[in-house]
């Protein structure tokens, strides 16, 4: 261990539950001022105490770090390199998180204990999830984003990780646009106008593609439509053919050899017709298989957009409760400060009236004074 680790202390209260998402232990080598530190938490609160200087809030950092945060976003540094500790080429971040009970993030996968491991060179930096047993299962970003949504961690939320820089810049603040941006940004009001704009854009890609399908399918019902008339046609070969019975058993005794021209023609297009039919049939077989495959999607599609209309109109009302509520608030706020103002004016007021009658009481001091040497001096000349 290090001897800032050696400083520092954890103090927690355990009641042993098992709360998926709970960390374990944070392990760093390398990282900001420490060489080689391992803590161990409890299930509920943990108290990390030590000296100024001795890497407190590193812990935090690295903890920020673990979990996808930006540089920039820890306030401490402008590039991740610069959290590598001075004179070492690397820095390790490992944190070992519980993975039990109903809101656990894929057990099947990654067993009751779940690792992140994130380390920092001098040009790169790579972040990889391993199960209970230290196994690699990923290295991809999106996986690490699905771990932090699905247990709601939130670093660069200031009511999150509410680092040293983050708090001083609030108590010391005294713009209202400052502190209204916290409050944005806080309340996860920021996140929301994020996500409606991103339904925004999946909503109009989604009627973009709904459009483009409504188009491609309007020349293939216009060939099923013809191919459907192709088949009334050929439905009237069985009528040629009753036409044809009739014909030889009318002109069985006439016009032998003009019949029988007759029905060589007849037979051989009803011969090219039934040859026609199977093609024709199998064409309209698929044609038809497209359309259904086609209306299928444009169901689910439109399914999808009401869906996400839904969505976005209940993102709406919710933005509209909280800009009443700002608005209320803001009400509130100005009522209270008419009335300081009018509280200060009164006790100027009050101030002003005792310096007056301070005066007057040492301006009738000042008289009795001179009044008893008036009399004092009358008395000795008497």
């Amino acid at each position: 261990m290090d001897k800032h680790g050696d400083d520092l202390q954890s103090d927690s209260f355990d009641d042993h539950r098992y709360v998926s998402g709970t960390i374990n232990r944070i392990r760093l080598e390398n990282f900001m001022c420490h060489s080689n530190l391992e803590i161990e938490f409890g299930d509920c609160v943990n108290f990390i105490t030590g000296q100024n200087g001795s890497g407190k809030s590193a812990i935090l950092t690295a903890l920020c770090v673990a979990f996808g945060c930006r540089a920039k976003g820890t306030q401490r540094a402008s590039t991740l390199k610069d959290f590598i500790k001075t004179g070492c080429s690397n820095a390790l971040v490992r944190v070992e998180m519980k993975n039990e009970g109903e809101d656990a993030f894929k057990p099947e996968i990654y067993g009751d204990v779940l690792i992140i491991e994130r380390r920092i060179s001098e040009s790169t930096s790579s972040t990889v999830l391993k199960d209970h047993q230290g196994r690699k299962i990923s290295n991809r970003r999106e996986e690490l984003r699905e771990l932090v949504d699905h247990h709601n961690i939130d670093v660069e939320n200031p009511c999150v990780i509410m680092s040293q820089d983050k708090s001083r810049e609030f108590l010391h603040s005294g713009d209202d646009k400052d502190k209204f941006k916290f409050f944005y940004k806080a309340t996860l009001l920021h996140q929301v106008d994020d996500l409606l704009q991103s339904v925004d854009t999946t909503l109009k890609a989604a009627n973009a593609l709904l459009d483009e399908l409504e188009e491609t399918i309007k020349p293939i019902e216009k060939e099923i439509s013809e191919l459907v008339g192709k088949i009334k046609n050929m439905e009237q070969v069985e009528e040629i053919n009753q036409q044809l019975v009739h014909l030889k058993k009318k002109l069985a005794w006439s016009w032998v050899y003009d019949v029988d021209r007759n029905l060589k023609e007849q037979n051989e297009k009803i011969l090219k017709l039934r040859q026609r039919v199977p093609t024709c049939q199998d064409k309209i077989d698929r044609k038809l298989g497209e359309v259904e495959s086609l209306r299928e999607n444009l169901t689910k599609k439109k399914a999808q957009v009401a869906c996400l209309m839904d969505e976005s109109t209940a993102m709406k009302r919710e933005i509209e409760i909280l800009r009443e509520s700002t608005k209320k608030a803001t009400r509130e706020k100005i009522a209270l400060e008419e009335e300081y103002r009018h509280k200060c004016n009164n006790i100027q007021k009050i101030k002003d009236r005792v310096r007056r009658l301070e005066w007057q009481i040492k301006e009738i001091d000042e008289m009795t004074i001179r009044s008893t040497q008036a009399d004092s001096d009358a008395g000795g000349t008497i």
